[in-house]
């Protein structure tokens, strides 16, 4: 295992050990996973998903495939991918307590845990680094629901950063999670919003089994869960670009939501907002 400071790192550090000058990689997807590819001078080509969240496509059979654990929630997905696929690359971006599979994944501790970056890439090659300098970026960490403006500003540094490994401050910090706790926290609340929120997610998401999610993700039916939301000052972050209607992926990846499993007060918050509205809509005879 490798630890460095960004997940964009990892996929960096991917393509220059196994040289690939190609890669599939989902239509949805955060944007720096191409730029990523586009800075290493490898080709980018898209593929589409269906509502399991599986390419519909097939691929030859040594072809380059990045495939995102999307949620936290598809392990089963990657499994599966990588005994087709001897080439497979796992963005574990999202699922942080996932088995690694294919030749390399990596994850993002920012993602999980109150620090300001981290990735831990795991990969089938040894890779020389003993060149790279270690971190020494300073952030304070930001959640978007508690301070939109400070985290939209942590991104955009984030963005300007080289590879590098993790930061020894960051290590320290990790050093004191209790990884038991956060499991048991984010199933829990991942079950509960699955309570108030499954009848109406677009989103067909697969049973939890032995999964510890990132969120919880929700496409509303109706476009006033959103707005209810704001109007009671919870900032929800929203998952990437809308996918062009034209798109398949339009009927269930539209305007996605992630609700947070490490934060019971905003969970609370949350279902009392979505009581009130349905108290406003539905009001009793």
């Amino acid at each position: 295992m490798l630890k460095l400071n960004l997940g964009r790192s990892c996929l960096e550090i991917i393509m220059r050990t196994y040289g690939i000058k190609e890669i599939f990689i989902p239509y949805y997807s955060c944007n720096v996973l191409y730029k990523a590819a586009r800075k290493e001078n490898c080709r980018v080509k898209f593929y589409h998903i269906d509502e399991n969240f599986l390419p519909v496509q097939n691929f030859n059979k040594n072809d380059f495939i990045l495939y995102i654990n999307y949620f936290g929630l598809f392990d089963d997905n990657c499994q599966k991918l990588a005994e087709i696929y001897p080439n497979l690359i796992v963005d574990n971006t999202q699922s942080f307590y996932s088995k690694p599979y294919g030749i390399a994944s990596f994850n993002s501790l920012r993602k999980f845990f109150n620090v300001q970056n981290g990735a831990y890439l795991y990969m089938n090659k040894n890779v020389d680094i003993s060149n790279l300098k270690s971190d020494d970026l300073v952030l304070q960490p930001a959640c978007i629901n508690s301070d939109y403006e400070k985290f939209k500003s942590n991104e955009l540094r984030l963005n300007s950063e080289s590879i590098k490994l993790i930061s020894p401050v960051v290590e320290k910090q990790m050093a004191n999670v209790d990884f038991e706790e956060d499991k048991n926290l984010r199933r829990n609340l991942y079950k509960k919003y699955s309570q108030i929120f499954d009848k109406y997610n677009l989103i067909k998401l697969p049973e939890l089994k032995n999964s510890v999610p990132y969120c919880y993700p929700f496409c509303p039916e109706i476009g006033s869960f959103a707005q209810n939301l704001n109007e009671h000052k919870i900032n929800i972050l929203r998952l990437w670009e809308d996918m062009p209607k034209e798109f398949s992926e339009y009927k269930f990846l539209n305007n996605v939501g992630a609700f947070p499993l490490n934060n019971e007060k905003l969970y609370q918050k949350i279902r009392n907002a979505v009581i009130l509205n349905e108290a406003k809509n539905h009001p009793a005879k």
